[in-house]
C-alpha cells in the first residue's frame, strides 16, 4: 500500500504543470520534475546535486542567501518574495519573471523545501503590453474596482480633468461627475456589472464629467469588462468632445442663419423682383408697336437679370435645405433614374446620351439621387462650348456603393478651377453660360449627407471632357447625432 502511495505521489509529482523543485538543508537540488527541466533549459544530470543559487540570477544571490536562511529558521507554507517581483535564471543566462511557493517537507533525510514554480513571462509581457497601451491611449481611461474607486487611471485622464494621477487612484469615480449625475451613479454601476457587455455609457444622453476647476467637460464614456490583479473591474474610456460639441453647436447656428437668411431672400426679395418685372412688362407696353431696338435690348437685359436672381434665390432655399437626410429609401435603377430626368428636362435635340449601366438596382431615396442626376445632366448641357454633343452616364458596383458617373465631351475644366467649382457661387463657365454658381455645391453636399462622395476628372480625352463621378451607398447609411 505505502508502495502504491509512494507511486502516486511520483507520478503526481512528474505530472504536474508547475515547475516543482526539493531542495536540502544546504540548498543543494534534491529532485525537480520534467515542467522545471524545460522550464530552466536544463536536464537530470545538468541540475541533481547542484546549488539552488544556480538558478538565481548572479546580481540576487547574496540577498537569496539571507532569504533562505530566514525561511529555515521559521519555514512555514507560504509564497516567496510576496510584494516582490522575482526573477529566475534560465541555462541561456537570461533571466525571466516568476511565482514561487514555499512549503517545508519533514523528511527522514531531514528538513527539506518543496517550491512550486510558475514562469509568469507570457503574464508580465502582457501585463506590460497593457499598461503601454493604457498609459499611451490618445483618450483617458481608468479603472474601476467593485467599490466603485479608481484603482488606476492614465495621464490623459488626469490632465483632461486638471488632476495628476496620483491625485485620484483610490479615490471615488464619483468626484469626477457633477453633483446632479451622483445620485443615480451607484445604481447605474451596479445595473452594468450585473451585465457587464462592452458598450457605450449614457447612450442618448449628453455626458459631463467635472474638471478639477468647477467646469464640467462634455465626454463620450465607454465601458467594459477586464480582470486587473485577479480582480473583475470596469474599464473605462473617456474622450473629451467639448472641440466637437462647440463645432457641431457652431455648425448648427450657421445652418439655422443660411436657412434664415434663405426664408428672408425667399420673401423680401421676390416680392420687389416680380414687382420690377411687372414694371418692364408695362414699360414694354407703354412703347407701343414699333420701339427703338436699344430700348428693348435694354428691357431684355433687365428681364435676364430678374429672371437669374429668382433662380439665385430659389437655388440658395434648396441649398439650405439640403443637409436634411431623405429617408424614404425605395428600390432604384439608375436607368430609372435617368429616364425619369429626362423625361422632365430633355436634353437639347443636339446633345445625344449614351448610356452603360452595370449597376444592379439599389436600395436608396429616390428624390435626392434624381436632383444629382438632373444637376449633373443639366451641368454638362449648360457648359458645353458647342451646340451639341455626347453625354455618358455609366454606373458599376464597388464595394457596397453604387459609382455612376456622368462624362461629357467639352471644353473640359481647368486644374485651377477644379477645387473651387464644388463650392457654392463659384462656376467653371464663361459669363453667358454660368449660372448661380449653386448647381455643383448642391450636388455635392446632398451626396455627402447621404454618406457618398463625388469627384471630378478633367480632362477625360484628347484634352476636353469632364467626368463626375458619385459614389452612392447601396444601402442606406444610419446616421447618428452628436
Amino acid at each position: 500500500m505505502y508502495a502504491l502511495a509512494s507511486d502516486l505521489l511520483g507520478a503526481a509529482f512528474e505530472a504536474a504543470p508547475n515547475g516543482l523543485l526539493v531542495v536540502d538543508g544546504r540548498a543543494r537540488i534534491v529532485a525537480a520534475n520534467g515542467a522545471l527541466f524545460r522550464m530552466f533549459g536544463y536536464d537530470t544530470r545538468d541540475l541533481i546535486g547542484q546549488s539552488l543559487e544556480l538558478l538565481v540570477p548572479a546580481r540576487l544571490r547574496s540577498g537569496h542567501q539571507e532569504l533562505r536562511s530566514a525561511f529555515l529558521q521559521s519555514p512555514q507554507r507560504r509564497a516567496m518574495g510576496s510584494g516582490r517581483e522575482l526573477r529566475a535564471r534560465h541555462a541561456s543566462g537570461r533571466e525571466f519573471p516568476v511565482e514561487i511557493g514555499l512549503n517545508p517537507l519533514d523528511t527522514p533525510g531531514g528538513e527539506m523545501i518543496l517550491a512550486s514554480v510558475v514562469d509568469t513571462s507570457l503574464r508580465h509581457n502582457l501585463e506590460t503590453a497593457f499598461g503601454r497601451i493604457f498609459e499611451s491611449a490618445t483618450q483617458g481611461m481608468v479603472l474601476v474596482d467593485a467599490s466603485g474607486r479608481m484603482a488606476l487611471l492614465n495621464e490623459r485622464l488626469a490632465t483632461m480633468l486638471g488632476y495628476r494621477p496620483a491625485d485620484l487612484v483610490g479615490r471615488d469615480l464619483a468626484m469626477l461627475l457633477p453633483e446632479r449625475y451622483r445620485g443615480r451613479h451607484g445604481q447605474l454601476m451596479d445595473s452594468y456589472r450585473e451585465s457587464p457587455v462592452t458598450r457605450s455609457m449614457g447612450e442618448g444622453r449628453d455626458l459631463n464629467a467635472l474638471h478639477a476647476s468647477g467646469s464640467e467637460l462634455p465626454v463620450e464614456i465607454g465601458l467594459s469588462e477586464v480582470n486587473w490583479q485577479e480582480q473583475k473591474m470596469t474599464l473605462a474610456t473617456v474622450i473629451d468632445i467639448s472641440v466637437r460639441r462647440r463645432i457641431e453647436i457652431e455648425l448648427k447656428q450657421a445652418n439655422d442663419n443660411l436657412r434664415e437668411f434663405t426664408h428672408v431672400a425667399s420673401h423680401d426679395l421676390k416680392s420687389p423682383l416680380r414687382g420690377i418685372a411687372d414694371l418692364v412688362s408695362w414699360v414694354r407696353e407703354d412703347l407701343g408697336t414699333d420701339p427703338d431696338p436699344r430700348l428693348v435690348r435694354n428691357l431684355d437685359r433687365i428681364g435676364d437679370r430678374v429672371a437669374r436672381l429668382e433662380r439665385l434665390i430659389t437655388d440658395l432655399l434648396r441649398y439650405a435645405r439640403s443637409e436634411v437626410v431623405d429617408a424614404d429609401a425605395t428600390r432604384l435603377d439608375i436607368a430609372g433614374v435617368v429616364e425619369e430626368v429626362l423625361r422632365v428636362d430633355p436634353l437639347p435635340g443636339h446633345f445625344r446620351l449614351a448610356l452603360d449601366l452595370a449597376a444592379e438596382p439599389i436600395h436608396a431615396p429616390r428624390t435626392p439621387v434624381e436632383t444629382v442626376m438632373r444637376n449633373l445632366l443639366a451641368n454638362a448641357v449648360k457648359h458645353h462650348d458647342l451646340p451639341g454633343g455626347t453625354i455618358t452616364v455609366a454606373s458599376a458596383l464597388e464595394d457596397g456603393y453604387c459609382r455612376f458617373s456622368v462624362t461629357d465631351d467639352g471644353p473640359g475644366i481647368a486644374a485651377a478651377a477644379q477645387q473651387r467649382v464644388f463650392r457654392i457661387f463659384q462656376t467653371a463657365g464663361n459669363a453667358e453660360r454660368a449660372g448661380s454658381g449653386l448647381g455643383l455645391a448642391l450636388t455635392k453636399r446632398i451626396v455627402e449627407v447621404h454618406g457618398g462622395r463625388i469627384a471630378l476628372q478633367s480632362p477625360v480625352k484628347e484634352g476636353r471632357g469632364s467626368c463626375f463621378s458619385v459614389w452612392w451607398p447601396s444601402a442606406p447609411r444610419r446616421m447618428h447625432n452628436g
